[in-house]
């Protein structure tokens, strides 16, 4: 397990996030479906952080090579959390496959380090992607060795202790108790 986190903390947020990520989007056809504009538009740092937790979170279900429908819906369940619903699936989407064209184009090892330079320093933005890092190992049920070791590097390069990110889930059991 990871630096040895609760799993049942990790699968109450799972759970939610694959709930939120299930719910569909006001149907939009066309090239309306592409016209709402990004939540954060306007603020180009926040949109920075913003992607970067959420590409962490990619990188995390991308870890093993195969990207399940459960992780993909927990993705997608985290972006309209932390959107407060404003993004619509198709931006979702977008966004996706603009993540794993850089992955793809790049590879994991500097994606990962181009992420971390994003967050590094913004003590919110690193923990959010973090737990929301762990929540999205676990969509599959399982947490992969390499999901594992993405895990341990982000914590790492964060500069998240063992001991920080205990306390971080026990604050999320704490407020989903």
């Amino acid at each position: 397990m990871i630096l040895g986190l609760d799993p049942k903390t990790l699968v109450r947020l799972r759970d939610h996030l694959f709930d939120t990520g299930g719910r569909k989007s006001i149907f939009l056809a066309g090239a309306e479906a592409y016209e709402h504009q990004h939540p954060l538009e306007g603020d180009d740092e926040a949109i920075a952080y913003f992607e970067a937790v959420v590409e962490a979170m990619y990188l995390m279900v991308a870890a093993d090579g195969k990207i399940e429908d459960s992780e993909r819906q927990v993705v997608k369940g985290a972006v309209r959390e932390l959107t407060a619903n404003q993004m619509r699936g198709a931006q979702i989407e977008e966004l996706v496959a603009q993540l794993d064209k850089r992955l793809t184009e790049e590879g994991q090892p500097k994606r990962l380090a181009a992420v971390c330079d994003v967050l590094k320093g913004r003590v919110e933005a690193s923990e959010a992607a973090f737990v929301l890092s762990a929540a999205v190992a676990f969509a599959d049920n399982e947490i992969a060795d390499a999901e594992n070791e993405i895990m341990n590097d982000l914590a790492d390069r964060l500069d998240i202790s063992a001991e920080r990110a205990e306390a971080l889930l026990d604050e999320l059991e704490t407020q989903e108790g």
